[in-house]
């Protein structure tokens, strides 16, 4: 079975350089990872799924030919592979905890056309279905993921809103940071659990309906202990994390990036192998190991998941071998 690699952007930036200008990498042992794993990708040993958080960060970088590198970059390493959307994932996750079926990594990573998409739902009787409609539909997608990843571009009017709209945001955080600066740490650790439970009440309302819960029965269950029903969810649980560490640390400042760093890499490193991170993310989701439910191993480089990708191989080879 193939490991699934999940790559911050900076680090699809490492790949990009490593294929179409090496000597852009200082560091000699980054550069020798990246070409690894390059190889260990177009093998198919690992495989290396893009999100939305990639199509809208590329789409930020306009229309130069570094953009179309690393554009080319990530089409010629991903392989059709997608990471579903993290709104999706938490519809899911919560319903779930609702009496639902758990998802599955198969169901987060995935080659079905408009899974990065916030809409898509994930349908097991579609892995059962004709492989040859199955497959034009998603030759279909591919194609226009290969364009938008190329060539989409924000317009003024969008660029501002989205501004807007991670400005609201970050100043919901920075505001909630100013609250638990004194407070005790259960008490902050609740309020992390009610701000992601403010962000999303159109999923969890989605997630209560699909499984079959009225308003009431909903509203219980969240009420009577929304920090235990989300630290208990694969990515939700990360994203309580990861917020709950950051509120701690007084000196911790939220910007527009931070938004795609929580929402895409917590389920990342939820139900992937192996995520390479940002630094400061990839710290905290470090950090909380022990308070989550098993994941994926987390890096901040490319030379470290090369390191433990070498020794996981290897003792696979050992394990089959003394079979």
């Amino acid at each position: 079975m193939s490991r699934i690699v999940y790559l911050d952007q900076n680090h699809w930036i490492t790949l990009a350089r490593a294929r179409r200008a090496p000597g852009k990498i200082p560091n000699e042992e980054e550069r020798e990872a990246a070409d690894q794993l390059w190889q260990l990708a177009t093998t198919g040993l690992v495989r290396l799924p893009l999100s939305f958080a990639h199509l809208g960060e590329t789409a930020h970088a306009g229309n130069g030919q570094r953009r179309r590198d690393l554009a080319e970059t990530m089409l010629e390493a991903y392989d059709g592979w997608h990471m579903m959307h993290p709104l999706a994932i938490t519809r899911h996750e919560f319903q779930s905890a609702f009496g639902g079926p758990a998802l599955t990594p198969e169901d987060v990573f995935t080659t079905a056309a408009d899974s990065p998409f916030s809409t898509y739902t994930p349908d097991p009787r579609e892995r059962a279905s004709d492989s040859a409609r199955r497959s034009l539909a998603e030759l279909t997608w591919r194609a226009a993921w290969s364009c938008a990843l190329l060539e989409d571009t924000l317009s003024e009017e969008e660029a501002e809103a989205e501004a807007r709209a991670v400005d609201r945001w970050t100043g919901a955080l920075t505001d909630l940071a100013q609250l638990s600066v004194d407070s005790p740490i259960g008490e902050d650790r609740g309020r992390a659990a009610l701000h992601l439970v403010a962000n999303f009440q159109e999923e969890i309302a989605l997630a209560a309906m699909r499984a079959g819960l009225s308003a009431a029965e909903m509203h219980d269950q969240l009420i009577e202990d929304p920090t235990g029903l989300i630290a208990r969810m694969p990515s939700c649980g990360r994203g309580l994390e990861i917020v709950h560490g950051r509120l701690r640390n007084a000196t911790d400042k939220w910007t527009r990036n931070d938004l795609n760093d929580l929402y895409f890499l917590a389920p990342a490193a939820a139900y992937a192998h192996y995520v390479v991170a940002e630094r400061k993310t990839g710290n905290y989701l470090m950090s909380s190991t022990g308070r989550t439910t098993p994941g994926a191993s987390v890096h901040l480089n490319l030379r470290s998941l090369l390191k433990q990708l070498r020794e996981d191989m290897q003792a696979g080879v050992e394990s089959a071998q003394s079979m």
